[in-house]
Parts: structure tokens; C-alpha cells; sequence
């Protein structure tokens, strides 16, 4: 079973992605590690190189299994210990979500056309495949307002809508250049063949 590790960097908490063994998946926006031993990708060492800018590439692409190719490309962003401004981080992240869906099919098209070997089951694109887009995304809890029934709910329902904002303006979005989009967490996640779990960094 391919397992994938994202890490928070100040809490020293990972998501731990579990895909099915008949997967391929890999980290497509690697940074070299020197700690772990873990070399830069595909995407820091040939795209993003040599002074080129504002290209980014999400975090995880994966191959599906089965004759029709299918692609799915997860962008993974953990804001729990964020504590103001998700209004502003909404439009942030549907702007980052969107670049980063961009540049990952821009590397997916050169690693084609290059023949790069670490990124040869995902770069099909000239296969026309099914691509699906996954932002997995976990926010700060909701904060309770004490004895204050009506703001508490005032602020679940304000917070419930930016999400469902942001699901909507990406998914239309996507859709638009053919592509799905699927909006993740780890409490509200619809049954799908791969699992999340916290692990402490380095115990894994």
C-alpha cells in the first residue's frame, strides 16, 4: 500500500495518505530532504529551476487503476492552527488551488514529452485522461461563544458558507476545463478507496 506523508512543519504533524497497492502515487512537489534522504522531484528539479517563477505543483498526483486512464491530483493544506482571516484564506486558496492545478498539468505534459521516468505512469496527458482535482483541507475548530447561542450559530452558518463558496467557485471553475473537483477532510469525507491519518513526523 503506497503511503504518502505531509507534514506540518510547525506543529511536527503529518497526514499520512494510504492509497490502495494497485495505485501509483507519488509526492509530485518533492523538496529535497537531506535529513530523510529524500531527493527533490521532478517539479523542483526540472520545472521550477534555473530562475523560473510563479510555477507551482500541487502536493500528490496519483494514477488510478483500470483500462481508462484516470488521473487524480490532491493539493493538501492544513490550517488548524490558523486563527483569523479564513475569508481571505478561502480566495487564497481558490487561486492556489488553480495555479497549482496549471503547473502540475504544464509538468505532467513535459515529463511526457521528456520521458521522465519517476512521472511516467502520470504523464499520460497526451492520453486524454480523466483528471480529478482533491483539495484536502483541514481548518482551525470552531471556536465556541459561551452562553451566546444565536452568534454561535451566526458563526458556524458565515463558516459553513465560505466552504461551500469555495467548493462551488472550484468546482465550476474545473469544470469549465473539464476536469472534477472534490473537496476533502478528515471528518467529512465521502467512502473513497484511499484513508487519511495524523501521525507524529518521523514516527511513521
Amino acid at each position: 500500500m503506497p503511503t504518502l506523508l505531509e507534514c506540518n512543519w510547525e506543529t511536527g504533524n503529518c497526514l499520512a495518505f494510504d492509497f490502495p497497492a494497485d495505485w501509483q502515487a507519488v509526492k509530485y512537489d518533492q523538496q529535497e530532504n537531506p535529513a530523510t534522504g529524500e531527493a527533490a522531484g521532478f517539479d523542483r528539479l526540472v520545472i521550477q529551476s534555473g530562475g523560473v517563477k510563479n510555477i507551482r505543483g500541487v502536493d500528490i498526483v496519483c494514477r488510478l487503476p483500470g483500462q481508462t486512464n484516470h488521473l487524480q491530483i490532491t493539493e493538501v493544506k492544513d490550517d488548524r492552527l490558523r486563527t483569523k482571516g479564513m475569508g481571505e484564506r478561502h480566495t487564497e486558496l481558490y487561486e492556489t488551488v488553480l495555479q497549482k492545478t496549471l503547473g502540475t498539468l504544464a509538468g505532467l505534459l513535459l515529463a511526457e514529452r521528456l520521458d521522465e521516468n519517476s512521472l511516467r505512469p502520470m504523464a499520460c496527458l497526451s492520453q486524454h485522461p480523466a483528471i480529478e482535482v482533491v483539495l484536502f483541507l483541514e481548518e482551525p475548530p470552531a471556536v465556541p461563544v459561551p452562553d451566546v447561542g444565536s452568534k454561535r450559530a451566526l458563526r458556524r452558518l458565515v463558516r459553513n458558507e465560505r466552504k461551500t463558496n469555495l467548493d462551488q467557485r472550484l468546482t465550476a471553475k474545473l469544470n469549465q476545463w473539464k476536469l472534477s473537483f472534490r473537496l476533502f477532510n478528515l471528518t467529512n469525507r465521502p467512502a473513497h478507496p484511499w484513508g487519511v491519518r495524523e501521525v507524529l513526523r518521523g514516527a511513521d
